[in-house]
């Protein structure tokens, strides 16, 4: 059965395994779609050399050296100056060079990758203008990560064989590996221009489009292959894929349907398509399929932390918080800090020490910092570890006893917990979620301060905040901050609400944004000293604490001002983050402060926005109705 691998590349099963052959050849022609891709020319078997062979190849190996410990940069440099460089005449002793690539190909096939290098060069010694060693050479060097040698061999292929198309997809994928993807491009477009029926450098250039968000080109080079392989399984896998990150759901639940009526009982296909229903909403559709996946695969990690996600939308927190524990085992997601001392089981701690740290976003971090509390409660001394722009704010909570940066080294400690698996370990149920607010809390002397300079405004005040953090590791991340992200002018018709004054809360990312507004939208700015000689967030909460309503996208700000206990409107896409829940106004996290709106169809911001101007119509007029009822009581 033919299965599908997880990768970094999303949460999404993201490609097919290949057959387990080695990417080698010796010589002769590429081997046909129909057979299995990279065959060595030579049988992979270790050769019994006499010991008068190995005096000889200790002599060629000194030869050898000084070319092939190569001092190029790893910069994408013009190949045709390697292409055009003048080939010397091959002298070669067919014997010895067959003996010495059938050992290095074995030696390779084992991952004795250094012992292979060794006999490559061995090789090349005695043809030194064999293309195809060249890049079995670069093949070895590459995965023993030696990369600017690996680079070196690579295009001392091309030089003897200008149209290598597999050479020059590796040096896109050193590129990619060295975190240069930009010289990937130009690398895997050659490759395709030699061989356009390569698709694993079409799924490469493919995901090379996709981080920078050029989603019609990534969607033109598959359809392409398409085109040329209508069987592809990789290329129609990846289109899925490619369609899912831009939410073209329909579309890409089509595709995983089709494969999996083509391969049936495939893990990944079944999580993939589990996958879209729950980003569709359709969570009684998802389950079955995660469930399926776990029983051919009990370990799929993205398979229970994206059921998980599912419980918890549906409020079933016992098993979501379970589910949640897995989120970094999944290759995807990185790796969360360790420590010697053990993890908190939430157990009284009879006056121990506890170091919670946090993990992910900032906005995770102000929505579960409210379990501090719980935890002191249970007898302990709490240390806070949190992100840096974070610790001034986070000292203001008088149930912390000490704040910390997450980079730097903590006092000691007796046990620990990442901040969000505190609801796993007290077990907190949809019922037992602690509302208390608020729980963060401004500093009031520039609470004060703000007071004063915002009295002059007379309007209802509101802050807004239209784009959250695009930095993310991974593809998927970005593009879902960026499917939760607006630009300002979006927010024209709440600006044109009439007496309404409108604030920027939106700092870091975004601002530049600003510049491009119409003349008739007018959002305040707060420019200067705002926010660093008090420390970040501090002027923000400060002037949080003075506005009647903010209202903003899916970012930090919305946790941060629910929290301080000023009303918040959310303007949610469609799907919606897991922790919002499922047709839901309200939040169980923020009882009575926060209000959430969402797209009524993906993608539709306008018709949301046109709901949340309406509302703020009408809670306006109550406002200047309450505001004249208590003038005549004054009067």
């Amino acid at each position: 059965m033919k299965q599908i691998k997880n990768t970094p590349y999303s949460i999404l099963a993201s490609s097919f395994d290949t057959p387990p052959t080695v990417a080698l050849r010796t010589s002769g022609s590429e081997s046909t779609p129909k057979s299995k891709k990279y065959i060595l020319f030579f049988p992979l078997a270790l050769s019994v050399f006499a010991s008068k062979t190995y005096r000889r190849v200790a002599f060629l190996l000194l030869a050898i050296s000084p070319l092939c410990h190569a001092k190029d940069t790893i910069t994408f440099q013009a190949i045709e100056s390697y292409i055009n460089k003048p080939q010397p005449h091959s002298h070669v002793d067919y014997l010895s060079f067959e003996a010495l690539c059938k050992h290095a190909n074995g030696l390779f096939s084992l991952e004795h990758y250094e012992e292979a290098i060794a006999f490559y060069k061995q090789a090349l010694a005695l043809n030194p203008t064999s293309a195809q060693i060249f890049f079995n050479l670069g093949q070895a060097l590459y995965y023993a990560k030696k990369y600017p040698e690996a680079l070196y061999a690579y295009k001392r292929a091309i030089q003897y064989k200008k149209d290598h198309h597999r050479a020059f997809m590796q040096i896109a994928k050193i590129m990619i590996d060295v975190k240069q993807p930009n010289d990937a491009i130009d690398p895997l477009k050659r490759s395709l221009f030699i061989e356009p029926k390569n698709g694993d450098a079409r799924i490469l250039l493919a995901r090379l489009y996709n981080d920078k968000h050029f989603f019609n080109q990534s969607i033109d080079i598959i359809t392409e292959g398409l085109e040329l392989e209508p069987d592809h399984i990789n290329l129609r896998f990846e289109l899925g894929n490619t369609y899912n990150l831009v939410n073209r759901l329909d579309e890409s639940l089509a595709i995983y349907q089709y494969l999996d009526r083509l391969i049936p009982n495939n893990p990944s296909i079944l999580y993939n398509i589990g996958f879209t229903f729950k980003k569709m909403g359709l969570l009684a559709e998802s389950l079955p399929y995660y469930n399926r996946t776990l029983e051919l695969n009990p370990d799929h990690s993205e398979a229970i932390f994206s059921r998980g996600l599912a419980y918890l939308v549906i409020g079933d927190f016992e098993k979501g918080w379970h589910g949640y524990e897995w989120r970094y085992s999944r290759p995807s997601q990185g790796s969360l800090r360790s420590y010697d001392a053990p993890r908190w089981d939430g157990s009284d701690l009879h006056g121990k020490t506890i170091l919670i740290h946090a993990e992910q976003g900032l906005g995770d971090t102000f929505q579960f910092i409210r379990y501090a509390k719980l935890v002191k409660e249970k007898n302990g001394i709490v240390i806070a570890a949190v992100q840096k722009p974070l610790i001034t704010i986070m000292k203001l909570c008088k149930y912390i006893d000490q704040v910390i940066s997450v980079d730097e080294t903590p006092p000691h400690f007796d046990v620990h917990s990442p901040i969000m698996s505190l609801p796993y370990a007290l077990k907190t149920t949809l019922d037992t979620i602690p509302d208390e607010i608020p729980y963060l809390y401004a500093n009031e002397k520039l609470v004060t301060d703000w007071k004063q300079k915002l009295a002059a405004d007379k309007n209802f005040k509101i802050g807004i905040c239209w784009q959250g953090n695009d930095n993310y590791a991974t593809p998927l991340l970005r593009a879902t901050v960026a499917q939760k992200s607006i630009h300002p002018k979006q927010y024209a018709p709440i600006c044109e609400v009439p007496g309404v004054s409108v604030y920027s809360l939106q700092k870091t990312t975004g601002t530049d944004q600003l510049n491009d507004l119409p003349s008739h939208i007018k959002i305040i700015t707060f420019e200067g000293d705002f926010d660093q000689s008090n420390g970040r967030f501090m002027d923000t909460a400060a002037v949080i604490k003075n506005l009647d309503l903010v209202i903003t996208v899916d970012t930090s700000i919305s946790h941060l001002a629910s929290a301080l206990g000023t009303p918040t409107w959310v303007m949610l896409p469609n799907p919606a983050d897991w922790r919002w829940m499922l047709n839901r106004t309200d939040s169980p996290w923020y009882p009575k402060v926060l209000r959430l709106f969402k797209q009524p169809t993906p993608g539709d911001w306008e018709t949301m926005i046109l709901e949340v101007a309406e509302e703020l119509t009408l809670l306006r007029q109550g406002y200047e109705g309450q505001e004249k009822h208590i003038a005549q009581k004054v009067k």
